[in-house]
């Protein structure tokens, strides 16, 4: 079976901006993503675990797979939306297999 390279996103934000992350990744034509919960973890303001944020600051994973020209569509309007909002997106290339799904 043929394998496609593809752009991997992961994206990590807190739970009120979680809804204006996946509209942005819809605007730019993103079709498909799963969203997980972040148990815990560390960044600039040191350790942290589910049980000690309240849900305003509470984490969420947002995974995607795409074409490397919708990633670039996202990257452009991920720039302005992370200077705004807390968290991180960065991305790298993974192989899949049925290429035309994504």
């Amino acid at each position: 079976m043929s394998r496609t390279v593809r752009k991997k996103l992961i994206a990590i934000v807190e739970t009120p901006h979680l809804k204006r992350l996946i509209d942005l990744f819809r605007q730019c034509g993103v079709t498909g993503f799963t969203v997980i919960e972040g148990r815990e973890g560390s960044g600039l303001g040191g350790d942290w675990t589910r049980e000690d944020v309240l849900d305003a600051t509470e984490m969420k994973v947002v995974l995607s797979v795409m074409k490397p020209e919708t990633a670039e569509k996202v990257f452009e309007l991920a720039e302005p939306f992370f200077a705004r909002y807390p968290g991180i997106i960065y991305a790298h290339d993974v192989e899949v297999v049925r290429g035309e799904r994504f």
